[in-house]
């Protein structure tokens, strides 16, 4: 079995830069906004819960 000697040359499509990869307005980066926000603040929340959960009730 030979390799070839050198890099592979492939053809390359430069439309795709065109693109703006990160959408800010639309649904999908409502959404995509919406999820970053809920990962970012669950693991506080969580915890919070959790040691309301464990600690005794004062009314």
């Amino acid at each position: 079995m030979s390799f070839p000697e050198g890099p592979i040359e492939t053809e390359q499509d430069d439309s795709h830069d065109a693109v703006d990869p990160a959408p800010t307005d639309g649904f999908v980066a409502g959404v995509a906004r919406a999820v970053r926000k809920h990962v970012a603040t669950w693991p506080g929340r969580y915890v919070e819960m959790r040691v309301e959960a464990r600690s005794p009730r004062r009314k």
